[in-house]
């Protein structure tokens, strides 16, 4: 893949919501999606955190789930399957 292949794959990649691949609102289905990261570690990742906010004085439970709201109320839906 050359750079400008490389550059027009990523310039088309838009911050949406999977409404396809969703467990709650598609919120790490479409953060996956962007971030070339699968969506399963994604949504282990915010699990992790919310789970672990509960021990840790540096990161809330509170704060990542209100991120995740949020990212909810921001995100546009998908409009096409293939995006």
């Amino acid at each position: 893949e050359t750079y400008q292949q490389n550059e027009r794959h990523h310039s088309k990649a838009r911050l949406v919501r999977d409404e396809n691949n969703r467990r709650i609102a598609g919120v790490c289905a479409g953060l996956g999606n962007y971030f070339g990261i699968d969506i399963s570690l994604m949504r282990f990742a915010w699990f992790s955190l919310a789970f672990f906010g509960i021990f840790s004085a540096g990161i809330s439970t509170f704060m990542i789930i209100t991120v995740y709201f949020i990212l909810w109320f921001v995100m546009p839906k998908s409009n096409n399957i293939y995006q």
